[in-house]
């Protein structure tokens, strides 16, 4: 299957944003005042170039992609592991991060509200063509303010970014479970309009929709992606409001358009060569990171062929292996092990066990008059996460609803008998569908070893003993499923676990349990929350969203992040 190229162009969106900063430098300096709060008074802004940046803005942050994603939340979950080990501190190390917030309420969502407020402000005639189009800048900003909420707990949102429309520069703030209602309306009201019929032709986004290219056969897969959201955002409820995922789930899986339903429908953002330029988005910085050793083993274990799609291999072969018995490095009786993929332990006190310290410690050869450093660990596949990395030239993939997770959902619900679908059937489809997903992200970010995923691999996947489903172990394998799937997604894979539990230290896929100086250590659970200084202008909306958060008792302190937010609960 071909990699769709719904990429971004550096070009074409600079060229926006440019016509957008000629526009303010071309007024006179006593207009740029009026111009900036009365957006009346630009009328020849396409919303086109609008919604096209803000989706750029949605996933071009360099900030969140180092300190959010590869520092901190891929480490809490286990799924990246510095490669000499975790310090003690590391789940309490929050520095940096939950660049999301601010890139909402500085970035995206204006430019959406932006979109909208231009097509509103068309004349009679012309309006009634854009009926589509305003709608896709809402389903951008309810999934970028789930996607905020998640870790957050409650926002401003229905009266926030309408300052330029004449609103209030003092929204209130919603709680998580009024965003819930809201967010679930407003996708639902957006399929609505992309199921109706207008009178008039209507405009398309062309190019500027930076995931489907805007054809006519593009809003089919709007209505697919705000009816999946609806049943992604559900399915965090599943502690919190079954009966609430219940009933979204009928109502979208009855849908006569539905949900994503195959790999071209796909809600991916593929950044074109250079788009992840930069240091910050390369996952190798200091000592680099590797997986967790369990994960590790347990691909290997089981023969799966996304080992090689996440990571690489170590630096061992059998030259230099020979070559280490010769100079004395290794023992004599050493015999050569073909297998070249090992993670690191993610437990901090791991490196105190004698048995395991082979793992933190490289050894340097002589190769010739050059030294030669040889380490245990498998990295990371760089290009995974940066294309340009050593000098790639692929594209970067950023994956925000796939096929295989919606696989996933679909058996998650049919095991906990939401419906009456089969869970078997749907785990089976989600293996397959995972797999060539990162088949497909690995070969558009052209891995340097990149070998493609054979038909006969994922058959003989499927049969391996703890692969093979299980319904008495349904959900065990279909989370550790959805884990593996994650692995381009740790916000998703954070919230798989404190929504599940699993994988924990007792699944198949077994987490380690962390130890810091013979002291256990708990993944974090939400970011840090402080409340406002003095001088905020919404000081009072803001105080009084954290002191109702702090009403729920899991919720501690707004500094904890071991605290809980609603839908988290215990």
């Amino acid at each position: 299957m071909k990699m769709k190229k719904y990429f971004y162009n550096t070009r074409s969106c600079a060229v926006a944003t440019m016509a957008l900063g000629m526009l303010a430098v071309s007024c006179k300096r006593e207009k740029m005042a009026e111009y900036n709060t009365d957006p009346k008074l630009i009328l020849n802004i396409s919303p086109k170039p609008l919604i096209a940046t803000a989706t750029v803005k949605m996933h071009d942050n360099n900030f969140e992609a180092f300190y959010d994603n590869i520092r901190c939340i891929s480490n809490w979950t286990q799924q990246f592991v510095r490669k000499n080990g975790n310090g003690v501190s590391f789940t309490t190390t929050a520095g940096g991060t939950n660049v999301r917030y601010g890139n909402f309420y500085t970035n995206v969502a204006p430019l959406l509200v932006d979109a909208q407020q231009r097509i509103d402000l068309m004349p009679a005639g012309q309006k009634e063509k854009y009926a589509y189009m305003r709608v896709i800048p809402g389903i951008l900003k309810v999934y970028y303010a789930w996607y905020v909420s998640d870790p957050n707990g409650s926002l401003a949102y229905v009266d926030a970014i309408k300052a330029r429309q004449g609103g209030t520069i003092t929204p209130a703030y919603q709680s998580q479970q009024e965003l819930y209602t809201i967010f679930d309306k407003e996708l639902k009201d957006a399929v609505a309009v992309l199921k109706s019929t207008p009178a008039a032709i209507q405009e398309l986004l062309g190019p500027s929709d930076l995931y489907f290219q805007g054809d006519q056969a593009s809003i089919q897969k709007w209505i697919k992606v705000a009816n999946t959201l609806r049943l992604k955002m559900a399915m965090r409820l599943t502690k919190r409001d079954p009966e609430k995922v219940k009933a979204i789930a009928a109502e979208v899986l009855a849908d006569n358009v539905g949900i994503i339903s195959n790999a071209a429908e796909e809600w991916i953002f593929v950044g074109g060569s250079g788009f992840t330029q930069g240091g910050n988005w390369n996952p190798y910085p200091d000592a680099g990171f590797s997986g967790e050793k369990n994960t590790v083993d347990f691909l290997w274990n089981t023969q799966d062929p996304r080992l090689r799609l996440f990571f690489r291999k170590n630096s061992w072969t059998q030259v230099n292996f020979d070559a280490a018995k010769q100079q004395n490095k290794i023992d004599a009786n050493a015999v050569w092990n073909p297998r070249q993929y090992y993670g690191q332990y993610a437990s901090p006190d791991a490196s105190k066990d004698d048995d395991k310290k082979r793992f933190f410690a490289n050894i340097v050869i002589k190769d010739g008059n050059n030294d030669l450093t040889l380490d245990t660990i498998s990295p990371i596949q760089q290009r995974l996460f940066q294309a340009e990395y050593n000098g790639g030239k692929g594209f970067t993939s950023f994956p925000l609803i796939t096929y295989a997770d919606v696989c996933f959902m679909r058996a998650e619900l049919a095991a906990r008998g939401m419906t009456t679908e089969s869970a078997a059937d749907w785990y089976n489809k989600g293996i397959e569908a995972s797999i060539l997903l990162y088949d497909r992200m690995g070969k558009a970010a052209q891995l340097p070893d990149y070998s493609p995923v054979q038909p006969a691999e994922i058959d003989a996947y499927k049969q391996q003993p703890n692969i093979v489903f299980n319904p008495a172990k349904a959900l065990e394998q279909i989370a550790i499923q959805q884990y593996l799937t994650y692995f381009k997604q740790p916000n998703e894979a954070w919230a798989l676990i404190k929504r599940t539990g699993m994988p924990n230290t007792t699944t198949s896929l077994a987490l380690e349990a962390l130890k810091g100086d013979g002291q256990p250590l708990d993944m974090p659970r939400r970011y840090v929350i402080n409340y406002p200084l003095g001088g905020d202008l919404n000081y009072t909306n803001r105080t009084k969203a954290i002191d109702d958060m702090r009403k729920d008792p899991d919720f501690g302190l707004p500094t904890d992040m071991f605290g809980r937010i609603w839908w988290d609960k215990k």
